[in-house]
């Protein structure tokens, strides 16, 4: 059992470093249990906190926390591979929704809670059984995307969703090297006009906005985490120069890369 990989990682968090301390490549689901106030800054949405809050943590985002003393909360990193195969829990759970935040009812949060808790039971015991604790986290992600369903009326998966969710996948996986839509259109088999189509239904922004933003996101990423120099944080994206890089991160942030590191 000891040589089984753990792909859920359990954290009881108390400070507001503690919430920022996520791969890049997870997932993570954090469960607000006390908080009298305080604020969360994703990107440029400022979301005000309180008890009984579910935050779904977004991999590429930039997340600030402020929060007061005596707030506490717990925390489950889930590696990618825990929601491999579960397409429509990975559509709902992409970079271009926006539901991070939900203030949970008492009934959700008490469900919510004691699966943390067994969660991390299972972690913790002296026998450990990866696939049960990966079976208890997909049961969690399904019953918060039944509850964002409800609630903000996310749609099931149709041929369409299914279309928009490969998207999302090659642009994670080509961003660097392929910014045209017309590259993504070709691998999906259907032409830019429809794609087009589809991203403004779905996630009501055009397919080249979602590889914008997808550039965006990881320069800003890397900005601030990174002891890479602008030059070198150009060409790991894919750039030709270092001054078609800062035009771009300029023309989409309004600032140049230098100022935003600056700011940090």
């Amino acid at each position: 059992m000891d040589n089984q990989k753990i792909n859920v990682i359990y954290q009881e968090v108390i400070y507001a470093k503690e919430f920022s301390c996520f791969s890049d490549s997870s997932l993570a689901i954090v469960i607000i249990d006390i908080c009298s106030h305080g604020e969360c800054i994703a990107e440029n949405k400022i979301y005000a906190l309180t008890s009984k809050q579910l935050f779904i943590y977004y991999p590429s985002r930039e997340y600030k926390w402020n929060l007061p003393a005596g707030a506490s909360g717990r925390t489950l990193i889930l590696d990618d591979s825990v929601l491999w195969g579960f397409s429509k829990l990975k559509q709902n759970f992409s970079f271009l929704h926006h539901c991070e935040t939900i203030l949970l009812n008492d009934e959700i949060y008490h469900k919510l809670s004691a699966d943390f808790n067994a969660i991390r039971s299972e972690i913790t015991s002296e026998v450990i059984f990866p696939e049960i604790i990966d079976a208890r986290a997909r049961l969690m992600a399904l019953m918060i995307n039944l509850f964002l369903k409800e609630k903000y009326g996310l749609s099931g998966q149709s041929v369409q969703n299914d279309i928009g969710f490969r998207f999302l996948t090659l642009v994670e996986q080509n961003y660097k090297m392929e910014k045209r839509v017309a590259f993504y259109a070709g691998k999906l088999c259907i032409t830019p006009n429809y794609l087009g189509t589809i991203c403004r239904k779905q996630y009501q922004v055009s397919p080249l906005d979602v590889i914008y933003q997808k550039i965006i996101s990881e320069a800003k990423k890397l900005l601030g985490r990174s002891t890479y120099t602008i030059k070198e944080i150009s060409f790991e994206l894919g750039f030709k120069s270092f001054s078609h890089f800062t035009f771009f991160f300029r023309r989409y942030t309004g600032m140049t890369p230098g100022a935003f590191r600056s700011n940090l």
